[in-house]
């Protein structure tokens, strides 16, 4: 059965049940307890009358007896100490045939009064002892348990009726927010953003409510986050697999050059024989293949959400020394003047090792991309660092494709080699890993690379 069917009989049976009970105590208990009740008060009247009469001549207790009864509705009897009577009256007396035909002369008749008696003794004022007793009938109880006995049918079917209407009611309230909770999660399961349940009640119902729609708003949240991951995932995983392929077809093509150059010299073929030059241009070749190897190594070993989930308050102008100290030594062996001023120090709270790695790369382009004889100058400036660095600005054609790995633009623009294009593309990833924004563009005597520390900075 459903929700509502279930109630409405079991409110419908409760009530009715609880009406049968209530006629069957009344049936059982209402005689015993009239006569009680009239026993008891009969019992007071007569004390409270005897305590009364004590206070008068003996030759005025019929007249205050008979009154006092007659406003009661009592029978009652006076009589002396020695039995005489003064005054007495009757109550009503029921006749029983039991046994037998009168007018046969046969059987009996049983006379049978139904009362309650109450009785008292007290002293007139002459001295004299008086005994009192009142009656009262107990005849209506009896009446009214033969009246409610012939009435039952029809009250009971009223109330019966009243109970189906109250019960109809009462499951139809109880029924009805259920019903809504249960249409609205049905709706829930096509993962709706705009359903909910109603929440117009201050009860438990109510609050069952606010916690399914708590819960399904937790759900899409979460699905939300883990569709986002999910994604996010699944572009890291094309992006290995992308970077797998070029790593694999930058990686043949300086294998089979030395391989050629080999085989050449081992041969004796052509320009070939001239061994020395080529052994040197053998050992320049293993010499960039080595550096190639060792960047793809190190960018497929990082763990990039790992290491940035490691934040700690760091002091910027300390790291940027700590990272910058080896390449003054490059730079001036290359006859470049590196200047770093540490003025607008700030902390900022990132992963220090990751910043590290990002710093050492783009200290690392700037000395190798500045022109000789030229300057690099590092400084701090509103919650940035700046590396401006002298040489020939980039295009804006190369700039697009400038965070790609394997790109070598350099080798266009000014002729050095040995570049594997991979250090601009692993410092987006950490930094876009770190969550800091960048910029890399041209200025007016070179190239300028920008990191932002500012905070909620996102990349």
């Amino acid at each position: 059965m459903k929700l509502f069917p279930k109630t409405f009989l079991h409110c419908l049976s409760l009530m009715v049940g609880v009406i049968l009970i209530a006629f069957l105590l009344i049936y059982s208990f209402l005689p015993t307890f009239y006569q009680w009740y009239k026993q008891r008060e009969i019992d007071s009247d007569a004390t409270q009358l005897a305590g009364e009469l004590g206070m008068m001549a003996s030759k005025d207790i019929a007249a205050a007896v008979a009154a006092y009864a007659a406003s009661k509705g009592y029978g009652y009897t006076a009589k002396y100490e020695s039995g005489e009577i003064i005054c007495s009256a009757g109550i009503g007396i029921s006749f029983e045939m039991i046994e037998g035909d009168l007018e046969a002369g046969e059987g009996e008749i049983s006379f049978h009064v139904d009362f309650a008696q109450g009785e008292a003794s007290f002293k007139t004022v002459d001295s004299k002892t008086i005994y009192l007793t009142l009656s009262v009938s107990l005849q209506p109880i009896g009446d009214a348990v033969s009246v409610l006995l012939l009435i039952l049918p029809v009250v009971l079917m009223v109330c019966i009726l009243l109970s189906a209407a109250v019960a109809y009611f009462y499951a139809k309230s109880i029924v009805k927010p259920i019903q809504d909770i249960t249409d609205a999660t049905i709706k829930m399961q096509s993962l709706s953003r705009d359903v909910s349940c109603p929440v117009n009640r201050g009860d438990e119902i109510g609050m069952l409510s606010q916690n399914i729609n708590g819960m399904y708003q937790n759900l899409l949240s979460t699905i939300s986050d883990l569709e986002q991951q999910l994604q996010t995932a699944s572009e890291s995983e094309q992006g290995k697999v992308d970077f797998l392929l070029l790593a694999s077809h930058e990686l043949k093509t300086p294998v089979t050059a030395v391989r050629g150059m080999v085989e050449g010299m081992l041969y004796n073929v052509g320009v070939y024989k001239d061994r020395d030059t080529y052994l040197a241009e053998c050992q320049k070749r293993l010499g960039n293949l080595t550096e190639l190897i060792c960047r793809i190594l190190e960018t497929s070993k990082l763990d990039m959400n790992t290491a940035a989930n490691n934040k700690e308050q760091t002091d910027i102008g300390n790291l940027l020394e700590e990272t910058a100290s080896p390449y003054f030594i490059i730079a001036k062996s290359r006859n470049i003047e590196m200047i770093l001023s540490l003025e607008n120090n700030f902390t900022a709270e990132v992963s220090a090792e990751l910043v590290k790695k990002a710093l050492s790369n783009v200290l690392s382009n700037a000395v190798k991309y500045t022109d000789t004889g030229k300057a690099i100058r590092i400084y701090m400036k509103n919650r940035t660092m700046v590396v401006e660095n002298e040489c020939q600005p980039l295009s804006n054609d190369v700039l697009a494709h400038i965070g790609e790995p394997f790109y070598r633009p350099a080798e266009k623009i000014n002729g050095n080699g040995g570049s594997t294009g991979l250090g601009l593309y692993l410092t987006e990833r950490i930094l876009s890993a770190c969550r800091l924004s960048f910029t890399f563009a041209p200025y007016e005597n070179g190239m300028c690379f920008i990191i932002d520390f500012k905070e909620e900075s996102s990349f």
